[in-house]
């Protein structure tokens, strides 16, 4: 059997599916890494960065493109200087190769902690632990620990500069050496995989779990599509896995076939306009809006959850940051302008944000969004950070109207597919706003795009293109609301002014 390099990736690709290391080797011109899975390592390179910063006497293996420097490298600095951290430790043995995050030095060995951007233990750290730890045991390294250092949500950052305390170090020897035994045969396993033809897997739930598979496109090609019915029971509104399941077990795969016993009554409204085709909109839609007042504001903010907060009394991925909001004042019946922050300075953009959504918004006329929890929920959070602000930001969470529940009472497509949500709602009723012609296309394109605005490498002219995006996308969800709004209530698009 040919004698295949590996890497710990490559092993805990492996694991997650024999034909993803296959074609990852034999066939890398099939890989395609989408967006959310880059997005993923800039943020993971970003959480090891500050790993590596809370130890400021810690050598550094660079020699990322010469890996036998690297392995010289590492001997070298542990032999060296025996007192002090080592990141991206290299080591190799039997052919395969691991690096280590960090080597702590400990009076009888080292611990060593792998870095992960996530908030807690996944299953797949342990395995990648395993292999890690394996590997340098093979080294006649003393491991006096191992350990996986994540993020820690109850962390708050002070603003300034000190993350000590980030991260939460889990010790995992308790369950890391009953595998060590098992790494040679995954180490075996992978090589007899590398060494035959490609593997014959069926794609499924691994293609997803624990990460989306590069190879996935490709896998899927030849898949003949079964026929599924137009609606399926996925459009049933709020049904319970376990409800479906027993449906289907009874043959029932169509929503619109489903005996009307086993539907509540917005599932049977769901099932009546499939069957019909036929859009249902209720005048109760256009009467709930009939009596508020102009001037009528529009309001939808975009946010940002850090990993690692940059901004004094966030804590990582659980603080959002509000930096953009948009929007649209309804003067009249006839009258619609546009008002916009957005704030990528880097500076933290929360006090401004608050400032000019006040001004915007004065003291009087409704404030409509589209699931009043979120908004409530940042301007409360901006009412206790700022509490000179604190009686004007809670005078506006008290005008909010949430046209959601609006939406979902009165209003029900056949394309909408069982979602009420803004972008599943407008194709139906104004198709000439599209969000799939934007270069930012949702919420998690938002983020994407303000972390990498945010970056120090992003070149000046890829912030303002993704700037420019930021603010088309923020814009049309708000004209969204307002389009949403004079649907409702039967008001036609050339009335008002955009």
């Amino acid at each position: 059997m040919p004698r295949h390099g590996l890497s710990k990736s490559r092993i805990i690709a492996w694991k997650q599916c024999p034909k993803r290391l296959w074609l990852q080797i034999h066939r890398h011109d099939l890989l395609e890494v989408s967006d959310g899975v880059e997005h993923g390592f800039q943020i993971g390179y970003e959480v090891g960065d500050v790993a590596q910063g809370l130890y400021p006497n810690g050598i550094l293996i660079k020699d990322d493109d010469d890996l036998s420097t690297a392995l010289t490298s590492t001997k070298l600095a542990m032999a060296t200087y025996p007192n002090r951290p080592i990141f991206e430790a290299t080591f190799q043995h039997d052919g395969v190769l691991v690096r280590a995050d960090l080597l702590l030095p400990t009076e009888t060995g080292y611990r060593m902690a792998e870095v992960k951007s996530s908030a807690s233990v996944k299953p797949y750290h342990i395995d990648d632990c395993a292999v890690q730890a394996w590997v340098i045991k093979q080294n006649n390294i003393a491991l006096t620990s191992i350990e996986l250092a994540h993020i820690d949500t109850s962390f708050v950052y002070q603003g300034d500069g000190n993350y000590h305390g980030i991260f939460r170090h889990e010790k995992l020897d308790d369950v890391i050496y009953p595998l060590l035994k098992m790494v040679p045969d995954w180490i075996h396993e992978a090589r007899r995989t590398l060494s035959g033809g490609e593997p014959s897997i069926e794609p499924g739930a691994q293609c997803d779990d624990p990460f989306e598979c590069p190879f996935k496109a490709y896998c899927s090609r030849d898949i003949e599509v079964q026929i599924q019915p137009e609606y399926s029971l996925d459009v049933l509104y709020r049904m319970h896995t376990k409800s479906k399941d027993a449906l289907r077990a009874k043959g029932f795969k169509d929503a619109c076939l489903v005996p009307s016993e086993f539907l509540n009554e917005t599932q049977q409204w769901i099932q009546r306009v499939s069957q019909t085709g036929v859009a249902e909109l209720s005048p109760d839609a256009g009467i709930s809006l009939a009596g508020f007042s102009y001037p009528r504001y529009y309001l939808d903010f975009e946010t940002i959850n850090l990993a690692v907060p940059r901004w004094v009394h966030t804590r990582p991925y659980a603080t959002q940051v509000p930096f953009q909001w948009s929007c649209h004042i309804e003067e009249s019946r006839r009258q619609l302008q546009h008002q916009m922050f957005l704030d990528v300075s880097g500076n933290d953009p929360r006090r401004l944000c608050a400032e000019k959504m006040l001004e915007v918004l004065g003291t009087d006329g409704p404030v409509f969004v589209y699931f009043q929890a979120f908004e409530k929920g940042r301007i409360a959070e901006l009412a206790a950070l700022y509490p000179d602000l604190a009686p004007a930001l809670h005078a506006i969470n008290l005008r909010i109207v949430d046209l959601l529940p609006i939406a979902r009472a009165n209003y029900y497509h056949p394309e909408m597919k069982g979602s009420w949500s803004i972008k599943a709602v407008l194709p139906t009723v104004a198709t000439d706003l599209r969000y799939d012609l934007l270069a930012v296309g949702d919420g998690g394109d938002a983020q994407a795009a303000y972390r990498e605005i945010l970056h120090p490498n992003t070149p000046d002219a890829r912030k303002q293109e993704l700037t420019e995006g930021l603010r088309e996308y923020c814009k049309l969800d708000t004209l969204a609301m307002v389009r949403l709004a004079w649907f409702f209530q039967g008001i036609p698009v050339n009335e008002g002014h955009e």
